[in-house]
C-alpha cells in the first residue's frame, strides 16, 4: 500500500473530496501508522501495544456535522503530532455522500440499517452500511484477545431536548451496566442516559450486540451546517476522548457516579404507528424528554389510543412520519442508579 500523506492533515476534507471511493493509502505519523480503507474509514495504529479498541463514528447522517468536525480535530492532531496515540482508533464518516448535500440522508435512514438490515432496503446507503460493518468487523476481529471494544456513534440532532447531551445505551438483556462507561459519560458531559429497552438496527446495537463492544448512540445537541457548529460545547467530551486516546485506558476515578446530576430513564412504552390517520396530541417542536401527567393522551389513531400511565413519563424521538408498523415514539421513565444491575 502506498504511504501519502493526506493534504493539510484534513480528513473530513479528504473525505467530501471524495465522497464515493477513494484509494486507500497508508498515513505516516510519529505514534503510529495510518490506513485510509476507503473514503470516509481511517484506521489508526499506535506504535505501543494497547488494550484498548476504540470506533468513533461520525455523519451517519450527513447533516450532523458538529461531531465530525470534533472527530476531525482529533484525528487532524493525532497526524500533526500534537496529540500521542495510544489507542487502537477507527474513525468513520459514515455518509459524505449526503454529508455533502446536507441531508440526514440520501434514500434511506443509514442507522436503521445495520445487523444485516441493509438487506431489506435498496438504495446508496444499502452497500455503505454493509461497507461499514465490513470495516467495525475487521478492526475487531484484529483487536488483541481480551481487550476492550468500544464504539462511540456521535450524532446531534434536529429536535430540541430538555437535556441537551444524552445517550443510548444499547439493549444488553440481562447482563449488568458497565460502571466505567456511565462515569466516562458523565465526565464527557453527558446529561441524560436512555437505557434501550430492545434489539435495534443502529450502527452502536451492532458493535455491542455482534462484537461485545461498549456501544453507545451519543447525542450532542443541535444540527447546525458545517462551519456554523460552536465547537466548545463539546469541550468536556473532547477532553475525555483526548485523554481516553493519550492514556490509552480510563480515568475511572474522574466522576462519583452517586453524586452526579446525569439521569438515567428506561423506555416505558413504544409508540407504534398503527394507521395512516396515526397521531401525536403535541406540537412538532415539543422538546425530548419533556414530561406529560399521567392520564395525558399522548397519541390516537381510529385503531388505537395511548393515554399516559404515570406522571413525569416523557417522550423522546417523537416522529408520525413513517411507515405503518414503525415506531412514532418512545415514552420513557426516570429512574434511580441504584435500581441498576451494575459492574
Amino acid at each position: 500500500m502506498e504511504t501519502m500523506m493526506i493534504p493539510d492533515n484534513d480528513f473530513l476534507a479528504l473525505t467530501l473530496k471524495n465522497p464515493t471511493a477513494l484509494t486507500p493509502f497508508e498515513v505516516a505519523f510519529s505514534s503510529g501508522v495510518g490506513f485510509i480503507e476507503e473514503t470516509g474509514i481511517l484506521r489508526l495504529e499506535p506504535k505501543q501495544k494497547s488494550d484498548i479498541n476504540l470506533v468513533l463514528s461520525v455523519g451517519i447522517h450527513g447533516n450532523e456535522t458538529g461531531p465530525i468536525e470534533l472527530v476531525n480535530q482529533l484525528v487532524k492532531a493525532i497526524l500533526e503530532d500534537r496529540l500521542v496515540l495510544n489507542v487502537r482508533l477507527l474513525v468513520i464518516i459514515g455518509n459524505p455522500v449526503s454529508a455533502n448535500i446536507a441531508e440526514r440522508f440520501c434514500d434511506v435512514n443509514l442507522n436503521r440499517l445495520f445487523s444485516g438490515a441493509w438487506r431489506n432496503h435498496e438504495g446508496i446507503e444499502v452497500p455503505r452500511a454493509q461497507r461499514l460493518e465490513q470495516a467495525v468487523t475487521s478492526f475487531f476481529n484484529e483487536s488483541p484477545k481480551g481487550s476492550q471494544r468500544l464504539h462511540y456513534d456521535l450524532h446531534t440532532a434536529i429536535r430540541g431536548s430538555e437535556y441537551e447531551k444524552f445517550v443510548v445505551y444499547p439493549f444488553i438483556g440481562d447482563a449488568a451496566y458497565d460502571k466505567e462507561q456511565l462515569a466516562f459519560l458523565a465526565a464527557s458531559g453527558i446529561d441524560a442516559v436512555l437505557l434501550s429497552h430492545q434489539p435495534t438496527t443502529t450502527f452502536s446495537y451492532y458493535s455491542s450486540a455482534v462484537h461485545g463492544a461498549h456501544g453507545f448512540t451519543v447525542e450532542l445537541g443541535k444540527v447546525y451546517p458545517f462551519g456554523e457548529n460552536d465547537l466548545s460545547r463539546f469541550d468536556s467530551i473532547k477532553h475525555t476522548l483526548t485523554s481516553l486516546i493519550s492514556d490509552g485506558f480510563f480515568q475511572s476515578d474522574a466522576v462519583q457516579l452517586d453524586n452526579h446530576p446525569m439521569k438515567l430513564f428506561v423506555v416505558q412504552d413504544a409508540l407504534l404507528k398503527d394507521h395512516e390517520d396515526y397521531q401525536l396530541t403535541i406540537s412538532d417542536d415539543v422538546k425530548n424528554f419533556t414530561e406529560f401527567e399521567q392520564g395525558y393522551e399522548l397519541a390516537h389513531s381510529s385503531k388505537s389510543q395511548y393515554l399516559v400511565k404515570a406522571t413525569g413519563d416523557a417522550i423522546i424521538f417523537p416522529n408520525t412520519n413513517v411507515p405503518i408498523g414503525q415506531r412514532a415514539g418512545l415514552v420513557v421513565r426516570p429512574i434511580t442508579l441504584n435500581s441498576l444491575q451494575l459492574k
